[in-house]
Parts: structure tokens; C-alpha cells; sequence
């Protein structure tokens, strides 16, 4: 009987040996399918052809999903690959090229918990009409990828996205100082504590954005529609926010010192905590009534009579 056992025994840890071998081969045969791709992906990369450089951005975004560990580095190659190609404006009415938009594509809809330190870096890159709604299906070579475009703590910097589809997106704690965001669509759009100084958001649409803590100095916000956004806490500060409609938009705490306000509509804002007096206010600003009512307030419509804007 002890024979049998010790048989059997030997016979089993032969087998797990055994098994062991063969996955540990089939781990460095897979790791090495997985490097040929990459390796192929990224000399495609670099053709002329643009059929042959989407081949290689969509292998990418497969290796991406199949290798979690190598997801970072991917990430790396597209977003040099976005900042290479799209460190001049498209040519006229050409419109952003389908390669472009396919690695900023891949990029803002990456499952982001294999980021590992992965910080987006799209800064002065020329992305002028990128979609980057939210979406319910994918169909094409993209798939398995997020519904929301995910750009959060992403350098923006100085980046020109006009005429953008970002709605819902998620960009929050991201960098768009000095940004082009002219026409551009953020109905939704998660921006809290993102840095938008001296950025151009004039028609932008930011109708219920969360925008709390976000830096605004100096932010073209002309004609912006900010209907029913979350202000609170945001720096304002010699924001043009003319002819702005901030109705029902949530502006407690938040700075407007030196912004000018001329045309501005803030009915049904909630204004608490907010110095209007160090703001331009003209006759065509529309103050809620209570405000409207202000001695204090009017006085300084008064004054804008006089003087004219000083903005």
C-alpha cells in the first residue's frame, strides 16, 4: 500500500511539474506574440500610408487590452504619436485627420485603472473638432473601450479644441490654461478643480458643468452658456464673461473680482459669498431682484454709466 501511495504521489508531482513547464512556455511564447505585435504596431506607426497607421493604432489599442502591464507605455507611444501629428493646425477645411482622431480616440476612452502613473500629455496639440461624446456602443475597430471620455489630471495645456464634442466628459484636476475651447460642447462635463486661466471658452457650451475650484482668471467666457453650472469656489477673477448666461448657475464663494459682467444674465443664481461689487456691472446685467434692488449694486451700475467699461 505505501508503494501505491508513493507512486502516486510521485506520478502527481510529475504531472504538476509538468504543467507548470508548459505554462511557464506558453507565458514566454505569449510574451513574445505580444512584443512582434508591438514591435509591428509601431513601425506602422510611422508609414506614410494613413490606412497603415490606423492598423497600427487600433493593434495598439488590442495590446493595450491584452496586456494590462504594458498598457502605460502604449499609452506613452500614442499620446507622442497625437503630439508629433498634431503639433500644427489641419489645413483648411480639411478637417483633423482619421489617424489623429484615432489615437485621441483610443487615449480618451482607455480603461484608465491600467494608467499606473500615466499622465496624458496632449499639450499645444491642434485637436479642433474632436468627438469625444459619451458614448453607448462602439462599433468599428474599437471596441470593449469606456463610455466617457476620460482626459482627468491630463496636460491640456495651451491645446486647441474648438468646436469639441466633450460633453459628459471627465476632466477634472486636468491643465487647460491658455486652451482653445471656442464653440466647444461641455454640457456635463466633470471640470472641477481644472486649471482653465486665460483660456478661450467664448460660445463654449457649458450648460450644468462642474466647474467648482476651477482656475478661470483671465477666461474668455463671451457669450459662454453656463446655465445651471456649479460655480462654487471658482476663481472668476478679470474673467470676460459678457453677455454669459449664468442662469441658475451655482456661484457661492466663488471670486469675481475685476470680471466683467456686461449682458451677463444671473437670474436664479445662487449668489452667496460673492463680492458683485468688485465685478464690471453694466445696465444689461440681469441681477436677480433682490440684488437688482441693491443700493450698493445700483450705485455701481451707476458708476459704470459714468465711466463706461474700464474692462
Amino acid at each position: 500500500m505505501l508503494g501505491v501511495l508513493l507512486s502516486s504521489f510521485i506520478a502527481a508531482a510529475g504531472i504538476w511539474y509538468s504543467n507548470d513547464q508548459v505554462s511557464q512556455e506558453m507565458g514566454i511564447a505569449q510574451e513574445g506574440q505580444i512584443t512582434d505585435r508591438y514591435t509591428k504596431a509601431v513601425e506602422n506607426l510611422g508609414e506614410d500610408t494613413v490606412d497603415v497607421r490606423l492598423g497600427g493604432i487600433y493593434a495598439l489599442q488590442r495590446i493595450m487590452e491584452d496586456s494590462p502591464r504594458d498598457h502605460p507605455t502604449i499609452s506613452d507611444v500614442l499620446a507622442a504619436f497625437v503630439r508629433t501629428h498634431a503639433g500644427r493646425p489641419p489645413k483648411k477645411d480639411a478637417g483633423l485627420p482619421a489617424d489623429l482622431r484615432a489615437a485621441a480616440t483610443v487615449l480618451a476612452y482607455r480603461n484608465h485603472t491600467g494608467d499606473k502613473g500615466f499622465i496624458l500629455d496632449l499639450r499645444s496639440t491642434h485637436l479642433p473638432g474632436i468627438e469625444l461624446q459619451r458614448r453607448g456602443s462602439v462599433e468599428g475597430p474599437v471596441t470593449r473601450i469606456g463610455s466617457v471620455a476620460y482626459l482627468n489630471h491630463a496636460n491640456l495645456w495651451h491645446t486647441d479644441l474648438s468646436g469639441a464634442i466633450l460633453t459628459d466628459a471627465r476632466i477634472s484636476n486636468a491643465n487647460l490654461d491658455g486652451a482653445n475651447l471656442t464653440e466647444a460642447d461641455l454640457r456635463n462635463a466633470d471640470l472641477h478643480k481644472t486649471m482653465l486661466n486665460e483660456a478661450d471658452l467664448h460660445y463654449a457650451g457649458l450648460i450644468n458643468a462642474d466647474l467648482r475650484n476651477a482656475g478661470l482668471t483671465a477666461a474668455n467666457l463671451i457669450y459662454a452658456n453656463l446655465r445651471g453650472a456649479d460655480l462654487r469656489n471658482t476663481y472668476l477673477t478679470d474673467a470676460d464673461l459678457r453677455y454669459a448666461s449664468l442662469i441658475r448657475a451655482d456661484l457661492r464663494n466663488a471670486n469675481l473680482d475685476g470680471a466683467n459682467l456686461d449682458g451677463a444674465d444671473l437670474r436664479g443664481a445662487k449668489l452667496t459669498g460673492v463680492n458683485l461689487l468688485q465685478a464690471h456691472l453694466s445696465p444689461d446685467t440681469r441681477l436677480p431682484p433682490s440684488l437688482a434692488r441693491d443700493p450698493a449694486i445700483k450705485a455701481r451700475i451707476a458708476e459704470y454709466k459714468k465711466t463706461g467699461n474700464d474692462h
